[in-house]
């Protein structure tokens, strides 16, 4: 007898609520057919498991809210990479469409992939938007894949100026990956969207690492961005307070804009590193792990 799939996530949720370790185990089980060692971690993604369960949580999600991300941003003096915001709204029936510019961005503040984007407001359709908008703000993103820092942000909608290039050349997106303060790797993202897609890990002077087990052609003079430098200061300053996180910016018309605060990439069970290279990157993070630490719960407490 087939086990629905509605029927497992909900018992997996129940494994999460009761032991996000536990959760965790099975997740990466699941992906790489093999135990998830917490007591003596190695490979990227298992330190990354690591940091995600037994690391200061309440200090990860500060800036995993991403209406709280923004305030922060804003007090270290980097308002100018925050998109235009429109508005910040605690009930849907609060957002007025009719009076909302013909493009925009509608989120939700605690968790990812939750992004409505509106190229024409005169396309949209108003009670879908509220529909969908209502399914992201009920949903606890930190049960999805056991990540305790998304637990107990309270659902708010962000809406945002849709960021365009004047050109219609293509948004391109740079994820500092930051160990210990130091950006090591440019996770760069070209012509999104598009037959010629292309994710390469990159070395911060602009040379392909070949850490992905997919090698793909690299044209380091053509896609080398006149930012670059601005770039990585801006990561070096942001990650400074963290032991690992990726620091999510996009450039536009040769302006710099910033994304998000990212702790869990891929949710820590990245298989596309090469297992080589998944422990040469393992050794760039130093963990306390003799230190004492306490287990960590997910559940999302009563706004």
């Amino acid at each position: 007898m087939q086990i629905p799939v509605h029927a497992k996530r909900y018992a997996f949720t129940q494994v999460v609520k009761l032991s996000p370790i536990a959760a965790s185990k099975i997740l990466y089980w699941n992906r790489f057919k093999t135990r998830l060692n917490l007591e003596n971690p190695k490979t990227f993604n298992e330190k990354l498991m690591w940091l995600k369960l037994f690391e200061d949580v309440e200090f990860k999600r500060r800036f995993t809210d991403k209406v709280k991300a923004r305030e922060y941003m804003i007090t270290v003096g980097y308002n100018y990479l925050l998109p235009p915001l429109i508005g910040i709204f605690d009930e849907i029936e609060d957002i007025i469409f009719e009076q909302l510019p013909r493009k925009f961005v509608l989120k939700c503040s605690h968790g990812e992939g939750m992004t409505i984007v509106c190229e024409n407001k005169r396309e949209m359709d108003y009670r879908e938007t509220r529909q969908h908008l209502a399914e992201m703000m009920a949903t606890d993103y930190s049960l999805k894949y056991a990540e305790p820092h998304y637990s107990s942000i309270i659902p708010r909608i962000i809406i945002e100026r849709l960021i365009e290039s004047s050109t219609g050349d293509d948004v391109q997106e740079y994820n500092i990956h930051c160990f210990h303060g130091v950006p090591k790797i440019i996770e760069a993202t070209f012509d999104r969207f598009t037959p010629k897609e292309q994710t390469l890990m990159l070395t911060p002077d602009w040379f392909n690492t070949n850490y992905l087990k997919k090698k793909l052609p690299f044209d380091e003079a053509k896609a080398r961005p006149a930012q670059l430098d601005e770039l990585l200061a801006i990561a070096k300053k942001l990650s400074k307070p963290f032991t690992y996180v990726r620091i999510d910016l996009k450039v536009v018309d040769e302006k710099v804009y910033f994304n998000n605060f990212t702790f869990t990439p891929d949710a820590c069970l990245n298989n596309q590193i090469q297992e080589d290279d998944s422990h040469k990157l393992g050794q760039w993070l130093d963990l306390d792990i003799g230190k004492s630490r306490h287990p960590v719960t997910v559940a999302r407490s009563k706004y």
